[in-house]
């Protein structure tokens, strides 16, 4: 998914919030904010709300964990990798190593494939934390699109990780640690734990026989600290619960772990990856994300579910379905598209009436497609009530604005937009399998179009065509290359007259 994507890390102290920007080829985070966090606060409760509106953000392009511990982790081992196969026969694999009615919980999975087979991470919620998580973010005016699982959602992380593998996540917050594992394929094995930062500040506590809060400082000295023996005293649950959970992904992945990252809040401890780095005998460091620097160890879960909430496909792992299913409409993705697809049918219509064999024969379709335009038309303008000729009424719209009009970004063309993609569509032959993905206004007389083919006959074909059409000056072949699916990607520059 291209545009605006919303990252909702929500912790019980403090909720973490990343927008980030998708393009083609390029990620942008463009705003990163840090909230005392209203879901355990019901004095504080409209802190989230205030922070959405004031800063402009989108309320339902956003994707948000369940911040609680899953009931269940399974791995569901398949023999193919297509997930409508997958999908038909989930739910009896699921029944037959569960333990639970899967009818009574909130479950999902997020497919990771292994050559021509594939495991399934299904993860199991109790329905009170998926019903919980929406009503306090329907307080909040928030409806996210995207319901998933904190320490899966990591897999969007994939091309950050280092390439020594197998590697795993550590965040170790207040109330719980989540871990994620990877190996050469992606992320491979995911638990969470409640045996976390809270634990270590009690036993501060209880040691000292101080109030939480000045165990609390105490803990954020660290290990370097004048109670750094207390403090590695009171780290022994959370390092049991490390050790133990390290050496099951080993049994499992039949591989030693070679490398801990560490995020959350205790991993800003003083001293604590040189301590885990001796008792665990692996390299561990602290996350790093070049475009959160060096915040990356608190807001990488953020910046991890505005990754994946993004970039979502079938086999990924939402939790907005059936009785919880997403609703919501997509009122900015239609206005982001309304004027792109309406010029579209303009174009359309235009090659209608001009290869047609015969009015006649295409008058029908020519009638449904305008009755389409129309219903565009007026929910573009429902200032304007009555428009009889919808055709004639865009494409005089379309040249009061064309001088203003950026159909690529950043290029204002002399030659208008429509007339160039008009020519080069009716110069293309016919039986010819074209997909393009991207056509880039240079400037005002050069236009690129990158796009692929079933084979290089059709290229040469495509390219001399368009130097033949008598619409260009000049048409270079930048480049031509085997892509996926056994199709050929090419790249062509256009010189207009």
């Amino acid at each position: 998914m291209y545009g605006k994507f919303i990252g909702l890390d929500i912790g019980r102290d403090t909720t973490k919030v990343i927008l980030i920007r998708r393009g083609f080829r390029d990620l942008e985070v463009v705003q990163s904010l840090t909230l005392k966090s209203e879901f355990f606060n019901q004095n504080n409760i409209h802190n989230l709300r205030s922070a959405f509106s004031e800063n402009s953000l989108p309320t339902n392009e956003v994707a948000t964990a369940i911040p609680f511990e899953p009931i269940s982790i399974k791995v569901i081992q398949f023999p193919f990798v297509e997930p409508k196969k997958i999908d038909q026969v989930y739910g009896f694999e699921l029944e037959n190593v569960s333990t639970f009615d899967p009818d009574d919980k909130v479950h999902g999975y997020h497919l990771v494939k292994r050559g021509n087979n594939a495991e399934a991470l299904v993860c199991m919620f109790e329905k009170d934390h998926m019903k919980d998580l929406l009503d306090m973010c329907r307080v909040e005016g928030i409806d996210p699109k995207i319901v998933t699982y904190g320490p899966v959602a990591m897999a969007a992380l994939e091309s950050y990780m280092p390439k020594e593998r197998p590697l795993i996540i550590i965040d170790i917050g207040a109330t719980r640690i989540d871990f994620s594992v990877f190996d050469g394929g992606g992320i491979r094995r995911a638990r969470s734990t409640s045996k976390a930062g809270d634990l270590v500040t009690e036993s501060i506590s209880k040691i000292l026989g101080a109030t939480y809060d000045d165990a609390e400082s105490i803990k954020r000295e660290g290990l370097v600290g004048d109670y750094a023996n207390i403090v590695q005293e009171s780290l022994n649950t959370v390092l049991g619960e490390i050790k133990k959970t390290i050496k099951f992904f080993e049994m499992e992945l039949k591989e030693d772990i070679k490398t801990v990252l560490l995020s959350g809040g205790m991993s800003l401890m003083p001293g604590i990856s040189d301590y885990l780095k001796g008792m665990l005998d692996k390299e561990v460091r602290q996350i790093f994300i070049p475009e959160l620097g060096l915040s990356s160890p608190t807001l990488v879960q953020s910046f991890a579910l505005a990754l994946y909430g993004s970039a979502l496909k079938r086999s990924g792992l939402n939790f907005r379905k059936g009785e919880y299913q997403y609703t919501g409409s997509d009122e900015e993705l239609k206005k982001k598209f309304i004027m792109p697809s309406v010029l579209l049918a303009i174009i359309l219509i235009l090659l209608l009436y001009r290869h047609g064999s015969s009015y006649f024969e295409l008058k029908d379709r020519v009638d449904r497609i305008e009755k389409e335009i129309e219903a565009n038309v007026k929910e573009a303008f429902p200032d304007i009530k009555v428009i009889p000729k919808p055709v004639e009424f865009l494409e005089s719209e379309f040249n009061k604005i064309n001088g203003k009009l950026e159909l690529v970004q950043g290029v204002v063309g002399k030659t208008p937009p429509l007339e160039v993609l008009k020519d080069v569509s009716l110069s293309i032959p016919s039986g010819i399998n074209l997909t393009v993905d991207e056509i880039d206004f240079e400037n005002d007389k050069t236009v690129r179009i990158i796009g692929s083919c079933d084979s290089y006959q059709e290229v040469a074909n495509i390219e001399k065509a368009l130097a033949e059409s008598g619409k260009f000056e000049k048409v270079n072949r930048d480049s031509t290359n085997p892509s996926v699916n056994n199709t050929i990607k090419f790249q062509v520059s256009l010189v207009v007259k």
